[in-house]
């Protein structure tokens, strides 16, 4: 006999047939086909409306799809089925975030963090909008909560070293990153921390040092913009004309840049000194073997503290 469509519809989905609905949304997903996702998303939530899975994988589509109005309402339906879902309240977080909604991005991982107090990324991700915000005291007591139960996390380090850098406190500061930089040596935003950390005292050939470590982990406009300027405090105006160029065939819009290179053009009318190369710079002190001896000795001892 066949059933009535009428009658039909009042029998649970076939679990097969939303299955390989699901499995088909996240192949196209991984393969970057947005509309395929979709489409079989939809017949997902066709025959089974309430199934946070297909609303959370719905949610992660459409932010990659840089749909995040559309994401943020995905992911707050996988919420209304499903209150505790960790994921769900990352992406509804992350969403605010491409939003501009730090204070609601706030909130979300406040929920987090008192459904399931140790989620680390929450932690983090909530320290990271709490400094955007320009609350550093908070954001160092996120990262203070990691670290008492995960002193070898990184980031949490580095991170709190931005804040206290934010605030002022340079020796603070510069403990956290040197113990990321001892967790990991190549965590890329711990050495463009020292980086900045050098820029800030002064301390141009650590600068320099730094930068090139840096840049070999990720090239970045304003990390040759910076190594330009040190160069500049050098007077090595030559390297300097090289760093500004680098920097603005990166980035031609950047003026700091562009200044700069007149400034490093002029100077070489007047002086260009080449120190060679900077490994000492801030690893060796007064009196250590081979320094009396060292070619730039004089020189270093001009911009070393």
């Amino acid at each position: 006999m066949t059933v009535p469509p009428a009658a039909e519809e009042r029998f649970l989905p076939s679990v097969d047939s939303l299955e390989a609905a699901m499995r088909a949304a996240r192949r196209a997903a991984d393969q970057g086909d947005v509309d395929g996702a979709l489409r079989q998303l939809g017949i997902a939530l066709r025959l089974k409306p309430e199934y946070d899975a297909a609303w959370l994988l719905r949610g992660h589509v459409l932010r990659r799809a840089n749909d995040l109005e559309g994401a943020l309402e995905s992911f707050a339906q996988a919420l209304k089925i499903n209150g505790e879902s960790e994921e769900s309240w990352m992406g509804l977080a992350s969403a605010l975030h491409g939003l501009g909604r730090l204070r609601e991005e706030v909130e979300a991982y406040d929920r987090i963090v008192t459904i399931h107090p140790r989620s680390t990324e929450a932690w983090i991700d909530k320290g990271a909008v709490l400094h955007e915000l320009g609350d550093y005291a908070g954001a160092i007591a996120c990262y203070d909560t990691v670290l008492a139960w995960r002193p070898e996390h990184v980031a949490a380090w580095n991170n709190k070293g931005a804040a206290l850098l934010r605030l002022g406190d340079e020796a603070a500061a510069t403990r956290c990153i040197d113990e990321a930089l001892q967790l990991d040596p190549d965590f890329f935003d711990a050495v463009a921390n020292r980086v900045l950390l050098c820029q800030k005292q002064g301390r141009h050939g650590e600068t320099v040092l730094w930068v090139d470590r840096a840049l070999r982990i990720r090239d970045a406009p304003w990390l040759w913009y910076v190594k330009g300027l040190a160069h500049l405090g050098l007077s090595e105006s030559t390297l300097a004309m090289k760093a500004f160029e680098r920097t603005l065939a990166s980035d031609p819009s950047l003026k700091e840049a562009r200044a700069g290179l007149r400034k490093a053009k002029a100077l070489r009318e007047k002086v260009d000194f080449y120190r060679g190369a900077y490994e000492c710079f801030g690893t060796h002190l007064p009196g250590d073997p081979g320094c009396a001896e060292c070619e730039i000795s004089t020189r270093c001892r001009e911009v070393t503290p």
